[in-house]
């Protein structure tokens, strides 16, 4: 079994680190492809440059310019450049870390069945790469004593909707098959855009297929803080991340995946998270009544929200 590195490249910052961390994998990827979507193309100029040759020579590194369209138009641009030349491909976000069996384990895993995609745990990070602390993992999930799961479409619209909470992290601790990279040029359930929450709905998505092969070991890290999205909470990738739960939300309730008491709660904890931060912000505040009436079970509200939602998606270029 074959893997295929996809780099969203943008930011030249942990070049060495990203480098380190696949020069390093105990079982090494078939291909490495990037898509250099740096303003200038710094991105692929330093790691052209001989301060990189090392891994150059030990890592077969294809390099591409980027749509610079925005990250997510980036994505399925890798995707194409992919082309299914492999049986796996992962997206590799260029500030995240990876441990060294990342790719041993994963293929462990695919190697018990045709799961669509696997999605290993992973530490949060300090801006330094260290790890500080872990995902809030469903005790069910995380006291089992086997290393690998699967899980069904039940149990992950059921543990991350309702408490709008993703604990399965993101692309970069995800190995995908063909059919899940294929979901993401239709980032949506039942009409409704799950823009913002790219992973997670592509998680979700993928377990409609079949169940997803969870593993238990932490391969990676999220680097939290710094220059990343996370770190901007008035950004608009982060208000985008937070009224993504009220999308999926509603889109999974349409689809039968959500019911409505669970949609109620979801939609109660995103209004709660949306008075305390987004009050102020003239993008965001027109959401939070018409939360409110959604958490109250107000059904006229979810086309009210659905307009506003595509306004936001539309203003914001995502």
């Amino acid at each position: 079994m074959h893997v295929t590195t996809l780099i969203p490249a943008y930011k030249t910052k942990y070049l060495v680190e990203l480098l380190t961390g696949l020069v390093t994998q105990t079982l090494l990827p078939q291909r490495v492809v990037v898509s250099d979507d740096s303003p200038g193309g710094e991105f692929g100029a330093l790691l052209r440059s001989p301060a990189m040759a090392l891994a150059m020579r030990k890592l077969p590194i294809e390099i591409h310019q980027g749509p610079r369209a925005g990250a997510y138009e980036n994505f399925k641009h890798l995707i194409q450049l992919w082309g299914n030349s492999t049986e796996f491909c992962h997206l590799m976000l260029d500030d995240d870390v990876l441990y060294p069996d990342f790719y041993m384990r994963h293929m462990m895993a695919h190697a018990t069945g045709r799961h669509p995609c696997s999605i290993s745990a992973r530490w949060n990070s300090n801006e330094r790469g260290q790890p500080v602390e872990g995902m809030p993992i469903p005790k069910a999930v995380w006291f089992s004593n086997d290393r690998t799961l699967l899980l069904d479409a039940t149990v992950l619209f059921s543990t991350t909707l309702p408490e709008c909470q993703n604990w399965l992290g993101e692309f970069s601790n995800c190995v995908m098959r063909k059919e899940v990279a294929d979901l993401l040029a239709k980032p949506e359930f039942g009409g409704v855009s799950y823009a913002g929450l790219w992973d997670l709905g592509a998680f979700l998505a993928a377990s409609l297929i079949n169940p997803v092969a969870y593993i238990q070991d932490r391969l990676g890290a999220f680097r939290a803080g710094g220059e990343g999205h996370s770190a901007q909470i008035l950004g608009k990738h982060m208000k985008a991340a937070h009224l993504g739960y009220g999308a999926l939300a509603l889109g999974a309730t349409r689809i039968g995946r959500l019911g409505a008491e669970q949609a109620r709660q979801a939609y109660a904890g995103l209004h709660q998270a949306l008075c305390n931060r987004y009050q102020q912000e003239d993008d965001v505040s027109p959401f939070i009544d018409v939360m409110r009436r959604l958490s109250l079970g107000d059904a006229t509200a979810e086309a009210e929200f659905l307009d506003l939602w595509n306004g936001f998606l539309a203003s914001h270029k995502f």
